[in-house]
């Protein structure tokens, strides 16, 4: 876990030579001068820091400790000094006497300086700022000059790379949601746009003629599967060119709702996808409801779609007739967008858009009062109130779940962290939907992630030691809470899950969990009261990350994102 290494290959030919061999994280390696050694930061025991070795043949050495771990290396110069990044510095390494030198201090001057680049010839810096809805990038001189501003724009700017020529500066920027390379210069000439590609690139280096220019990307692939709970038996249900996820299934079993977005690349368009439609039983293609649109949700009587929409800077619920069209906004902003992870795309908390049993109102989380409220909103857009009375701007709620009888509903809370040391508070409330009281029913120092509601009414909940979490856990709890009492009873303990990645069936029976054991993803089943589980899929490509579930309402199939990332280098050639 956590182990990388380093490898080298010719940019025309030949195969790719691993260059460091240990369980160590070997990470921004650089090529000496002479070609014949290489500089990378690592922390090797318990020394963190930067070494060098030869590039065939050999053992690291230390060249100095730097105690910071997204140190970037940024290169060698012929004088023996490595330059690298550390908080938002530039510093340089003395090879013969290991000492380092700081070269840069943006913090007097309260600069939040990113992706800075030094000059070849050691004179000049590229930067990149933030301010207000702006990036920019600027060049200041070493020995002291006013910065100087050379581009504005209001879409991200990342990786400044010098050119050899030290008069020119290569970004990159999204155009229409895509990462593309552009060139400008230090005498702020208008920024030339040098890739139009399909897919994000971000640029890396260019070689000391000038001539090539590496960049990277990632391609990402994502297919909705399904498989049967009886015989195992796993189908495709959704695969085109498209990345397909987050799948909801009507109420009825025959169809399913997803969204689709094209280029998706780390997480950059989750919330700009078509949502489509397919008949299960059916070869026909899919029929898009929305052109722009995420996170689809059935309601229970199976007439309508709602989803979330981004409209500006603001996300809204909208809903839609299954049978198309009928597209109508319900809310007045302020809606708490959808958290996830990236590999696998979980969502973070079980709901987000939470249908009332009728399928009369929906249930929601905004902060449009200057605090997360859970808020009603009537199906037809009507009515839009707020339930809780939360006036605590460092309380946070999530995940509301209706009841079985539509008469209360569950969510969670977490209070915010104002100073380092302060360990949040993660507490499970329920609210009575007609009087508005609120009831709390757990109150913790660990996080807990809401499930469902059991047949009997008590709460189903998934929870693990501490507060920071990420998405594969190495254990996860799972209780079972009585609401009235607050008492709870232990479940089960889940090995190697994904802690946003367990759900409980519509007839609250049985519980499935996406896991990462032996290398793999793959889907458990289990009894919601506890008991063994059942390994459902037999998934053998370590490359297969397995996303969000759901549930048919049969309870006879679950559906899931078959998900896989490749990351590549690519060149620019004759670049002029």
């Amino acid at each position: 876990a956590g182990t990388k290494n380093i490898w080298i290959k010719q940019t025309t030919s030949g195969e790719a030579i691993q260059i460091t061999k240990d369980e160590s994280k070997n990470e921004s390696p650089i090529w000496s001068p002479n070609g014949e050694a290489l500089a990378f930061f690592s922390t090797r025991g318990n020394q963190a820091g930067i070494w060098q070795m030869p590039v065939f043949g050999g053992s690291p050495k230390l060249i100095a400790s730097v105690e910071d771990g997204s140190s970037r290396l940024q290169f060698w110069s012929t004088e023996n000094l490595i330059y690298y990044e550390s908080n938002n510095n530039i510093f340089a390494i003395d090879i013969n006497l290991g000492q380092i030198n700081q070269i840069t201090d943006f913090a007097p001057k309260a600069v939040n300086a990113g992706s800075i680049s030094l000059s070849p010839n050691e004179q000049q810096i590229a930067y990149t700022t933030v301010d207000g809805e702006f990036w920019s990038v600027w060049t200041k001189n070493l020995t002291g000059d006013t910065p100087k501003k050379l581009v504005s724009a209001t879409t991200e700017i990342k990786n400044t790379v010098w050119h050899p020529d030290n008069q020119r500066i290569l970004y990159s920027s999204p155009v229409d949601g895509t990462f593309q390379i552009f060139v400008t210069d230090i005498n702020g000439t208008p920024p030339k746009q040098v890739t139009f590609a399909e897919r994000d690139g971000f640029v890396l280096d260019v070689s000391s003629d000038g001539a090539k220019i590496l960049y990277g990307s990632a391609k990402e692939e994502s297919d909705i599967w399904g498989v049967n709970l009886k015989d195992s038996k796993e189908f495709i249900v959704a695969s085109d060119i498209n990345s397909e996820l987050w799948a909801n299934v009507s109420p009825d079993g025959k169809s399913i709702a997803y969204q689709s977005i094209k280029n998706l690349s780390q997480g950059n368009k989750i919330f700009n996808g078509a949502i489509l439609t397919k008949t299960l039983s059916s070869a026909d293609p899919p029929t898009e409801l929305a052109a722009n649109g995420h996170l689809p949700v059935w309601s229970p009587d199976g007439q309508q779609i709602a989803f979330m929409q981004v409209l500006g800077k603001e996300y809204q619920i909208e809903t839609i007739k299954t049978a198309g069209g009928g597209q109508k906004h319900l809310t007045t902003g302020g809606v708490v967008s959808i958290e996830n992870t990236l590999l696998p795309y979980n969502r973070i908390q079980t709901s987000y858009i939470s249908w009332s049993p009728d399928s009369t109102k929906i249930a929601y989380i905004s902060d449009r009062s200057g605090q997360y409220n859970i808020w009603l909103v009537n199906a037809d857009g009507s009515n839009d109130v707020q339930l809780t009375s939360n006036n605590d701007s460092n309380l946070y709620l999530y995940c509301p779940l209706w009841s079985l009888d539509s008469k209360h509903i569950a969510f969670t809370s977490r209070t915010r962290k104002r100073t380092a040391d302060e360990k949040p508070t993660f507490s499970v409330w329920v609210i009575d939907t007609e009087t508005k009281n609120s009831r709390l029913v757990l109150e913790e120092k660990k996080f807990l992630r809401l499930i469902g509601w059991s047949p009997g009414g008590e709460l189903i909940l998934a929870s693990v030691t501490g507060t920071e979490t990420t998405g594969l856990q190495p254990e996860v709890s799972l209780l079972q809470v009585e609401i009235e009492t607050g008492k709870m009873r232990p479940i089960v303990a889940l090995k190697d899950t994904y802690l946003y990645n367990v759900q409980l069936s519509p007839d609250k029976k049985n519980i499935v969990f996406a896991a990462h054991r032996e290398g793999q993803d793959n889907l458990w089943l289990m009894p919601a009261a506890g008991g063994e589980a059942k390994k459902l899929t037999a998934n053998n490509d370590s490359r297969l990350y397995f996303s969000s579930l759901a549930w048919s309402p049969d309870n006879n199939s679950i559906f899931f994102g078959k998900q896989s990332r490749y990351s590549l280098l690519s060149m620019i050639t004759n670049f002029k």
